[in-house]
């Protein structure tokens, strides 16, 4: 990305949205991106052209500013197709927190996406929020999260990612993730940090 990203905000945090395919990741980044997605869509080939008519075959990429603050969210999107996998490898460097996507009533998915998953965590050690897409309980998200592997010490967000409100909770709870982490690793951050996380809670 461009220096013309980070002008003006003294706050730039990266997330990696990742996830198993047609789990609603590029929805997520689509909701809630304030820039035009940058996406490499093509068509989907093979035996997944029947779950979704097009697909990510590099990444996504869109930004979220919190409004009358100076912190500036990057959301890179994963491909969730096992051939590009590779892609996750040259994303996931520097990245500030992981989104890990997973649609509730795509089951077949979930074993694979639990190995993949903690696979991912033990690489990055950075915070994790599991948006459980396709779901609106909070203790079945919960139960799912736990099944993935989850520490019960990690955000799950149960939402409906193709309404702008719920990708919202689910990239302001990844913000408030990465801002705990900080608080609590380098006491430098606290004082500038608080007035976001006010900022926040008042958004």
């Amino acid at each position: 990305m461009t220096a013309e990203i980070h002008v003006g905000f003294e706050h730039v945090f990266k997330l990696l949205v990742t996830g198993p395919f047609a789990a609603g990741k590029t929805s997520l980044i689509q909701s809630v991106s304030q820039t035009p997605v940058v996406d490499t869509d093509v068509l989907t080939t093979g035996d997944e052209a029947s779950v979704k008519e097009r697909t990510t075959v590099a990444m996504d990429f869109g930004t979220y500013a919190i409004e009358g603050d100076d912190v500036r969210l990057l959301m890179f999107g994963t491909p969730g197709q096992r051939r590009f996998w590779f892609m996750t490898d040259i994303l996931k460097g520097d990245v500030d927190a992981v989104i890990y996507v997973i649609d509730a009533e795509a089951t077949h998915t979930h074993t694979e996406a639990g190995a993949a998953m903690r696979a991912l965590l033990r690489d990055l050690r950075v915070p994790l929020v599991v948006a459980v897409n396709r779901c609106d309980d909070f203790d079945e998200a919960n139960l799912l999260a736990r099944q993935l592997g989850t520490l019960a010490s990690e955000m799950v967000v149960p939402c409906q990612l193709i309404h702008h409100e719920s990708g919202r909770t689910v990239v302001v709870e990844s913000l408030l993730a990465v801002l705990d982490r900080l608080e609590r690793d380098d006491s430098d951050f606290q004082g500038s940090l608080a007035r976001v996380v006010q900022m926040v809670g008042a958004a």
